[in-house]
């Protein structure tokens, strides 16, 4: 086949996966498109329309090349009267092969895709080797850069499972990368107040360069979730066992995306609010609803310096617990059992929450460290999460022939715009 032909449908397929991706995201949070992201997908789409017509141009002169070259074999065909080979096999067509997925790495399949990838590399196993080129090569490896591609049924694994570990990861903003180059990202630093002032009649007015911007940049970072896993478990051959050994992979990595959002949002806040030097000190505020005052007073910070009001509040699981005690006077919960599920949030568009409480969305989060342990209250639109589509997987054999690693990674970065003021805390500073 042409190998021009063949790499502009890698770029096809390139564009179709990143155009999936974002929609799936979106589909699986239960949200609209964002801005950004609706971008994306009308840039990227009409880029997959020019290429489109150049494949079926070219596709229709390799479809006229291959029908001559049929004819012509045709032709010796019924010269030579299907004569039979040295073997004593009999030719009886004129078969063509096509690029697809050879089907080695099922879900129900026979065969392990760690198993060959260990058995392959450590003991030169020639099926397992033959096994891989053919499903990298059907699967257009060379246009992916380093790695193993995993098999399709993995790929969609993937997008079930990797909203599990992700809560805070989940409700901020979402926008994909294409690489791991800087990005820059512009913002006004100095206004027009002292300028714009009340004028007498027909007195000057007044001029001056006090409007001014700037520019932070965004460094995209590999971030990686990885496991240790036996060489007698992968040497089983079971396909469950790549099952069980991807999902903790992908436990890992979200695992270390939901920390790293909720740490960037932690040092957007800067200095706490509010501060609860010991944990008797918060739940002595916890029982006489003190606390209640203090998220509103944190939610009101960032109203006061964003000018637009927070919508989630972020805790620990155990602290999310102490929240779900406090009662009114008559003893009613301040954040109702039944006020979980969807809620929509500006800018991001439904979003799962454990509850809420003042029009907070409370979202328990793995993410949040303890002593100083932070309760967030931000606007969730502000955080915006980088993440890219690709993933990669390689392993080493550092402790020994009898443990095998693992690694699963995508380019990531986050970052909060509004610093100090889209994001407040409360803080408890020590046991």
């Amino acid at each position: 086949m042409n190998p021009y032909l063949v790499a502009q449908r890698a770029k096809y397929e390139a564009l179709r996966t990143s155009i999936e991706g974002l929609q799936s995201r979106a589909a699986d949070a239960n949200r609209d498109l964002t801005e950004d992201e609706l971008r994306s997908v009308t840039d990227q789409g009409a880029e997959a329309r020019k290429l489109a017509d150049t494949i079926e141009s070219l596709t229709e002169i390799e479809t006229r090349h291959a029908a001559v070259a049929a004819t012509a074999a045709q032709v010796e065909a019924d010269t030579t009267h299907n004569r039979e080979t040295a073997t004593g096999a009999t030719r009886v067509g004129n078969a063509q092969s096509r690029d697809r997925d050879p089907g080695h790495y099922r879900r129900d399949g026979s065969n392990g895709f760690f198993a060959d990838l260990f058995a392959a590399r450590s003991l030169q196993d020639g099926d397992a080797i033959r096994r891989l080129t053919e499903h990298n090569r059907a699967l257009g490896m060379a246009t992916e850069g380093p790695g193993v591609i995993p098999p399709v049924w993995m790929s969609s694994e993937f997008a079930e499972l990797a909203r599990q570990q992700r809560r805070v990861a989940a409700a901020v903003r979402n926008i994909p990368l294409t690489s791991a180059a800087p990005i820059s990202m512009p913002k006004q630093t100095a206004g027009t107040d002292a300028v714009v002032l009340e004028q007498a009649e027909n007195a000057p007015t007044t001029f001056t360069n006090a409007w001014d911007s700037g520019v932070d940049t965004v460094s995209p970072l590999a971030t990686a979730g990885g496991q240790k896993v036996s060489r007698q478990m992968l040497d089983s051959g079971n396909p469950a066992v790549d099952a069980l050994i991807y999902s903790d992979l992908i436990a890992a990595y979200n695992t270390k995306v939901e920390a790293k959002v909720v740490a960037a949002m932690v040092t957007s806040a800067g200095a706490a609010t509010v501060t609860y030097a010991t944990e008797a000190a918060f739940t002595t505020a916890l029982g006489n609803l003190a606390v209640s005052d203090d998220i509103i007073t944190t939610a009101t910070a960032v109203r006061s310096a964003r000018k637009l009001p927070a919508d989630v509040l972020v805790s620990g699981v155990t602290r999310y617990g102490s929240l779900l005690k406090m009662k009114d006077g008559s003893g009613r919960p301040l954040i109702p059992s039944d006020s979980g599920g969807a809620m929509n949030v500006i800018g991001t568009g439904s979003v799962a929450v454990d509850g809420r409480i003042h029009g907070l969305g409370v979202l328990a989060s793995d993410g949040i460290t303890a002593y100083p342990e932070s309760i967030l209250v931000a606007r969730a639109s502000d955080t915006i999460l980088f993440e890219s589509p690709t993933l990669r997987f390689r392993y080493e054999e550092p402790d020994g022939p009898e443990i095998i690693r693992l690694g699963i990674w995508a380019y990531t970065a986050v970052y909060v715009k509004y610093a100090g003021s889209s994001v407040k805390r409360l803080v408890i500073t020590a046991a």
